[in-house]
């Protein structure tokens, strides 16, 4: 039994006559039936009752039918992938992304890519802090979205792109501000629980500290964000979160803001795509990129 067999049931099945199959596939009605011929012969019964004007399928011609469409289906996609790889797309990107950025930011590059890309496979990574540096340092990841300080990836030797902003802000539930009475030091604070978002990443560098976590301060850690909100609006502790988490519960005042005088206040940071300098990478990684490019100077220009 061959595809080129069932391809011509197919056609016969949705045209319901020879003429009409060989006028779709561009051959002659006696190969068209021909082709039909062998596949009874193989199957050892008649796929049609030719009784009437039109084709009809017997009961087992329905069910060789159903099964053939799974069979060409299969066939069309092992073909998509074969080309696929054949012009060097790669099979996996992996991309790291941070737990703070706003998943609306990645969507439409995402859909960009699974358009004109269907067969590459798409691996996001989360990662918190240094994370999304160390998965691209290492080359787990072939670029990532992070909030960064331009100084940080400077650092590390990373190309990057600044393609957002973010906005972070100490929050708590509350029944927590209220316990608080109105702090006004930092070290007013150092009873309450700090609820902190653990690095995933080595935290070298400039990673290497506990920024905004003062000495002696009570906390508890955390390996997501969406866990640290759910103990926020628990009253379980305070913390920073990124404003596009949190906006719906800041609006109904399940969470309130910490705003110190002078410190802990809410602050705006960039968020960039990085990748190594003169990565090794195939088209997809490349469109990718040049796609975060391309948003980043439409940013820039409105």
């Amino acid at each position: 039994m061959k595809l080129d067999q069932l391809k011509v049931l197919r056609a016969v099945v949705e045209t319901g006559s020879v003429k009409a199959a060989s006028e779709r596939l561009n051959r002659t009605q006696p190969a068209v039936s021909q082709a039909l011929k062998a596949l009874e012969f193989q199957t050892g019964t008649e796929l049609f009752d030719r009784s009437g004007y039109r084709l009809e399928l017997t009961a087992v011609g329905r069910q060789v039918y159903l099964q053939s469409l799974r069979v060409l289906a299969e066939a069309d996609d092992l073909s998509q992938l074969v080309r696929h790889f054949e012009k060097g797309q790669e099979e996996t990107i992996t991309i790291a992304v941070d737990a703070s950025t706003d998943s609306a930011l990645l969507i439409p590059v995402l859909a960009e890519l699974q358009a004109v890309f269907p067969e590459t496979r798409m691996v996001l990574r989360a990662e918190v802090l240094s994370g999304a540096v160390g998965a691209v340092k290492s080359g787990e990841a072939a670029l990532a979205i992070a909030p960064m300080l331009p100084v940080m990836l400077e650092e590390e030797g990373l190309d990057y792109i600044a393609v957002d902003r973010i906005v972070m802000r100490n929050v708590a539930a509350p029944t927590l501000i209220d316990a608080m009475d109105g702090p006004e030091r930092l070290s007013d604070l150092r009873r309450f629980t700090q609820v902190i978002a653990r690095d995933s990443g080595p935290a070298s560098g400039l990673f290497d500290r506990e920024l905004g976590v003062q000495k002696g301060q009570r906390r508890w850690y955390v390996g997501d964000l969406h866990t640290k909100k759910a103990l926020l609006l628990a009253g379980l502790g305070w913390g920073r979160l990124p404003e596009h988490m949190i906006a719906g519960e800041l609006a109904k005042g399940e969470l309130r803001e910490i705003a110190l005088p002078h410190t802990h206040l809410a602050f705006e940071a960039g968020i960039f795509a990085f990748r190594q300098p003169r990565p090794v990478i195939g088209p997809v990684a490349t469109a990718l990129w040049k796609s975060f490019e391309s948003r980043s100077a439409d940013a820039a220009s409105s």
